[in-house]
């Protein structure tokens, strides 16, 4: 049984649907990212290993394609968006190197849906790993690495860590962390 992607109703004006897919073992992450970069994928690859919920990135995402309706994007794409809004750093090359993939062998694989307009299978099909349960999600997060990049040291127990990173990376226009 193949695994299904998560997906995700995103802002409503913005008619668009979020699919993640979770890959391991992937043997072609240099491809993979050679068309993302050339523009020849409309998808963005994630490191999951900074990434503790699928809800984290559907706010990224969220946000990504309210940014593109409003014409307020950062970047050039909304899929660049996405990687940018993870992050806590407004510097748009240090938000995409820390998040995007560059070595490794998994990848959060992310697609904007819109009516009429789903090229997952195609590009899903040309990714050379084992596709994962995206519930196996928290397997790959590393909670040093998510910590550093969401400069988050000194935490006590009963803080929610979820809502921290997520309030950390919809406020860092306003707040310098």
């Amino acid at each position: 049984m193949t695994p299904e992607p998560y997906t995700c109703d995103l802002d409503q004006d913005t008619e668009t649907i979020l699919k993640m897919y979770l890959f391991e073992n992937v043997l072609n992450v240099k491809d993979i990212r050679n068309n993302i970069v050339q523009g020849k994928w409309n998808c963005a690859a994630i490191k999951p290993s900074l990434i503790l919920d699928k809800f984290q990135v559907a706010v990224a995402a969220n946000r990504a394609v309210v940014a593109e309706k409003t014409q307020t994007m950062v970047t050039r794409t909304p899929y660049a968006e996405i990687l940018y809004n993870l992050s806590l750093t407004k510097n748009i090359s240090q938000s995409l190197s820390k998040f995007g993939i560059e070595k490794g062998n998994n990848l959060l694989v992310c697609f904007l849906v819109k009516p009429g307009k789903d090229d997952c299978e195609e590009i899903v099909n040309q990714i050379d790993g084992d596709m994962c349960q995206i519930s196996d999600l928290h397997k790959f997060t590393d909670m040093e690495d998510l910590k550093t990049a969401y400069k988050l040291s000194n935490l006590t127990e009963d803080v929610d860590l979820l809502d921290l990173i997520v309030s950390r990376m919809v406020t860092k226009n306003f707040v310098s962390y």
